[in-house]
Parts: C-alpha cells; sequence; structure tokens
C-alpha cells in the first residue's frame, strides 16, 4: 500500500521496449538498481511499468543495447499537475481549502458527554457555556485539569470526571454516584439527628444501629412521630440519667403504609389516522446558527415530526462546523373515537401497573391492592388504596437542651419508658405490694 502511493507521487510511465537486444537492457537495468515491474512479452517486445526517477537514467542503455522505448500511458501526480497547470483558480482552492481546515482544527466543534444518568446532556453542555466552554471554542482555552474540578466541585454526585480533546472534539466523561444525595449527606453528616415518621402507618420492622428507639413492631404511628432519637442516655451508679450522648440516629425502619389512587379519563378520545402524505425539509447549521433552506417547506396542519442530525466530519475525531438537519413530518387526521369497556378497562390497568411500577423502583413492597375499576358513559375511574411496606424515617435534627423530665431514672429503657411497658423489677415489685 504504502510502495503504491510512493509511485503515486513520483510519477510513472507505462512503456513498450523494442530492438536488437532487449535481454541485454533488462539485465542493465537491473545491475543498475533501476526498478521496473508488471514486466510481460507481447509479440516480440516487452511492456513494463518504470518509476519517472528511473526513466529519466535509461538514456545510455538505450543507446548500448539499440533499444527503443515508446511511452504507453502516464501515471502520477506530476503528470496530474502538469495536466491543470493553467487552472490556476482550481489549485488556489485546494490551497484555501487547505488553510481553512487547518483554522478550524484549532476549535473545538463537538461535545460529547458520557457516563451521565441523572443529568441530561442538554443541561451539562448549558452549564459549560454558562462557565465559557461552548461549541466553537479555541482549544488553547481549554484547561482539561481545570474542567474536570469545575464539575467534581459543582455536583455533589459526580464523584469521578474526565475531559479530553480528540481532533475537534471534547469528550467528557463521569461517573456518578447512585446513592442519592440525601443518602449521601446523611452517611457523611455527624451533626446530632432524629429520625421522624414522615406518614401515617405501622411499624413493620425496626432495627436500630444509633439512637433511642421509640417504636417497635406493631406501633402505630402518624406523620410527624419520634421514631428514633439522636440522643442516648447516660446513668450514673444510682441508674439516674445524668447525661446524654448526642449522635445521627440510623436505623433500618419497614412500615406498612398506605397510598390513595384515583385515575380518571373521558370514554371520548382523539385518534392519529395518518394518511401517508409526508415531507421532508431541511436545515443547514453553520457555526451554530440555523439556516433553514428554501426547500421542502411543510404546509400540513397536523403532523408528526422527525429530525435527524448529521454532522460533518473527517474521519472519527475531525468535526466540522457544518450540521445537516433533516426533518420528516408525517401528515394526520384528528378522527374521534370511544373505548369500549374492555378498552377502557384495559387502558386504566396498564395506568395502575405503571404506578405501582413506580411504587416498586423506590424500593416499595406493594402487600394489597383495593382500587376498583368503574366504567360508566363518559367517564372511566380507577380508585381505591394501595397497601405497601416501605422504609419509613424522616431526618431532623435533634433537639439538644435540658434533661428531659420524661427520661426513666428506674434504670429501664427509653423505649419502655415511652411506649409504657413495664420492666421486670417493676412487675416484681408491683407483686410484692400486692
Amino acid at each position: 500500500m504504502f510502495a503504491d502511493k510512493l509511485k503515486f507521487l513520483q510519477g510513472y510511465v507505462k512503456v513498450r521496449l523494442t530492438g536488437y537486444a532487449p535481454e541485454r537492457f533488462l539485465n542493465l537495468c537491473s545491475n543498475r538498481n533501476i526498478l521496473i515491474w508488471n514486466l510481460e512479452y507481447r509479440e516480440e517486445h516487452y511492456e513494463f511499468c518504470i518509476s519517472l526517477p528511473g526513466f529519466r537514467q535509461l538514456k545510455p542503455i538505450l543507446r548500448k543495447t539499440k533499444t527503443r522505448l515508446l511511452i504507453l500511458e502516464r501515471f502520477g501526480l506530476p503528470f496530474w499537475m502538469h495536466r491543470y497547470r493553467k487552472r490556476k483558480i482550481f489549485f488556489f482552492g485546494i490551497l484555501l481549502c487547505s488553510v481553512s481546515l487547518y483554522v478550524m482544527s484549532l476549535f473545538i466543534w463537538n461535545i460529547q458527554v458520557e457516563g451521565n444518568l441523572h443529568r441530561t446532556d442538554s443541561a451539562i453542555i448549558k452549564f459549560l457555556e454558562e462557565h465559557d466552554i461552548y461549541h466553537g471554542i479555541l482549544k488553547s482555552r481549554l484547561d482539561c485539569a481545570a474542567l474536570e474540578e469545575l464539575l467534581r466541585s459543582e455536583y455533589d454526585d459526580v464523584i469521578w470526571a474526565s475531559a479530553k480533546i480528540q481532533g475537534t472534539r471534547l469528550i467528557i466523561e463521569i461517573q456518578e454516584n447512585l446513592a442519592t444525595n440525601q443518602e449521601r449527606k446523611a452517611d457523611i453528616d455527624d451533626a446530632p439527628s432524629d429520625l421522624i415518621a414522615q406518614k401515617d402507618g405501622e411499624i413493620y420492622s425496626i432495627f436500630t444501629r444509633r439512637g433511642t428507639p421509640y417504636v417497635e413492631k406493631g406501633t402505630k404511628v402518624q406523620a410527624g412521630d419520634m421514631l428514633v432519637e439522636g440522643k442516648l442516655p447516660i446513668y450514673n451508679d444510682s441508674g439516674e440519667i445524668v447525661n446524654y450522648q448526642y449522635c445521627p440516629a440510623d436505623a433500618d425502619i419497614l412500615a406498612v403504609t398506605e397510598y390513595s389512587y384515583d385515575e380518571r379519563f373521558s370514554m371520548t378520545f382523539e385518534d392519529k389516522v395518518f394518511t401517508g402524505n409526508s415531507k421532508k425539509s431541511y436545515q443547514l447549521g453553520l457555526f451554530g446558527k440555523l439556516l433553514r433552506l428554501p426547500f421542502g417547506k411543510n404546509a400540513f396542519q397536523h403532523c408528526d415530526k422527525v429530525t435527524t442530525e448529521l454532522p460533518l466530519k473527517l474521519g472519527e475525531s475531525f468535526y466540522l462546523p457544518i450540521v445537516l438537519y433533516t426533518e420528516e413530518s408525517k401528515e394526520y387526521v384528528l378522527e374521534k373515537k370511544k373505548y369500549t369497556k374492555q378498552q377502557a378497562e384495559a387502558l386504566a390497568e396498564h395506568k395502575l401497573a405503571e404506578f405501582c411500577k413506580k411504587l416498586e423502583q423506590k424500593g416499595v413492597q406493594i402487600i394489597e391492592n383495593s382500587v376498583m375499576i368503574v366504567t360508566e358513559a363518559n367517564v372511566c375511574t380507577a380508585a381505591g388504596t394501595i397497601r405497601v411496606i416501605e422504609p419509613m424515617g424522616k431526618r431532623q435534627a435533634t433537639s439538644q437542651g435540658e434533661l428531659a423530665p420524661e427520661a426513666p431514672t428506674d434504670g429501664g429503657t427509653a423505649l419502655e419508658e415511652r411506649t409504657g411497658l413495664k420492666t421486670q423489677q417493676e412487675e416484681q415489685s408491683s407483686n410484692e405490694s400486692d
């Protein structure tokens, strides 16, 4: 492959050799390291290819061997340049195109974001534009290390970021923490805090790691009730509370709660009926500006549009500031239709299933579904409650003050005092008094 390109750049000719001693001519070429190829014998003469520099060395050999050469074809860049030597505008256009490509290679024309899950590409690109990083920025103005630090400092859930330049493309790779911001802050925040109920429910299970539990399995709670307090009582030798040790409460709490579900929709609807007519329109993006081309305008009253983006690039990473947008419009007309009872019930069940799916994605376990679907003349209604088992516990700051008057002084636990449970000591003393 490289040898063929080199032959094209040097130029070569295909010749016909005739005369008294053609074999001697070929031997002398071999002795003088003159390369010939594609040698063929045809009706008392030879045909072969020879490079242009080698052809210029043949004059003494031809005289010595009394042979003659006839040029059949010419190939290569020198002959091509000679053929178009009078077309100055053509060569000026090539020079101008080369200079333009070099100038455009100094800028960033494409920004690609990879690894983002919680944020869209457009949101991250808009954030970059606010910090003067945009399509068309000079490569020399980009500091990839500073850009990586900017992304990590701006987004709390970005734990790793990488920025690199390939051709005229800026590639940004990020890795997000799958935990939510609330969970991460709870993990790293050492400020004393309590866990309270965020809604009404019944405690299904509780496993306390840190803090004083106020509830147990089967306890019914309302929104705002204390579940686990972020302080631990410190007792003296007499079993009296002398102080508290404050900490961030930590517990795994599951509660049985209810979700209300109410979905209504009309039995009549407008359906799209496609006519089969379609038109294409084109837009040209130049340096970030959109230019609508004069042909292929859309004249449909109702239509669905599909836009295809075709960026112009050389190779895989040399993007140019030219983008062709193709917009296909498919015409449709609206027809009023009415659901049958079976169709309405199927649609209501589908919406209910989507609602339940979203709950399960949040870690909710559905244990009872009491939603009823009723179809009437004009409205289909799906209403009821859904009983679930879900994580319970909303964090709030622990109030740090004087010793609580309701704090237990007999050595019993805070759970027994808050819930009214008696200790074994209390039961024995009560029996003795009787």
